[in-house]
């Protein structure tokens, strides 16, 4: 009784298996008109108020963003997003690092009744305090990504 806990059970207890996203939309305007407003990347603060930070690329191969998120919980996010690769008006590789860390991924096609947007991403925690959060309360963090995301969607339609 009493003993303290080892490394290797802290670091076991403390391990959180990575979030993964994939969701598409779609949206009543053309491919074209969608992909300029997302290379927009000037007015995503205006946007996006829970965007608390950002620095606006151009969406080009190598261009790095920081920003700073704010979901509807007592937790900010610090990250930094390198794009990797790009087809301007078909998709955006990029590569996220910060307090959460992995690929990510945005399509845009031609639908029936206007495009689609495909956003997928598979992202570790990385920073302490939030994997021990996870470890216990995982509901609650994806809770809280899930309202930025779609609250981020509904506002980016607005803006269409």
């Amino acid at each position: 009784m009493g003993q303290a806990i080892s490394t290797e059970w802290r670091i076991a207890l403390f391990t959180v298996a990575p979030f993964v996203f994939d969701r598409s939309w779609e949206f009543s305007v053309p491919p074209e008109k969608l992909w300029a407003a997302l290379a927009d990347t000037q007015s995503f603060t205006r946007w996006w108020p829970w965007l608390r930070s950002f620095d606006p690329v151009p969406l080009e191969p190598g261009a790095t963003t920081h920003c700073t998120i704010g979901p509807p919980l007592p937790y900010v996010l610090r990250a930094q997003v390198t794009i990797v690769a790009v087809e301007h008006g078909a998709y955006l590789d990029t590569e996220v690092s910060g307090d959460v860390r992995g690929p990510a991924r945005l399509e845009v096609q031609r639908a029936t009744e206007g495009s689609s947007a495909r956003l997928a991403w598979t992202l570790a925690v990385e920073r302490p305090l939030l994997r021990r959060v996870a470890a216990v309360a995982r509901p609650m963090l994806q809770w809280g990504h899930d309202w930025v995301v779609d609250r981020g969607v509904e506002q980016f339609r607005a803006q269409l």
